[in-house]
């Protein structure tokens, strides 16, 4: 069984969300090398709730993710307090 710690946060709905709506444009392994990841599948991991996102990935990750970078700080931070918010 997999484990997702993270899987019911803000920012992990989030990331998967942006992923989908983006498929046109850009895939996601575009995404993760704009990103900055040397592992595509990292992306998976965040959207998926497997993983973190790294603050000090969160400029990288909105500018490929074409979002507001303040809000994804925001939720990144939720998400490294632990806090788990649904919506």
């Amino acid at each position: 069984m997999t484990k997702r710690p993270h899987e019911n946060t803000r920012l992990a709905k989030y990331v998967e969300r942006r992923v989908l709506e983006l498929k046109p444009v850009k895939s996601q392994l575009q995404i993760a090398n704009e990103a900055g990841f040397v592992n595509p599948d990292m992306v998976t991991m965040i959207k998926k709730g497997s993983s973190k996102l790294a603050i000090d990935r969160v400029p990288s990750m909105a500018k490929a993710l074409d979002c507001d970078a303040a809000y994804l700080m925001r939720l990144a931070m939720e998400q490294a307090e632990g806090r788990c918010c649904k919506t």
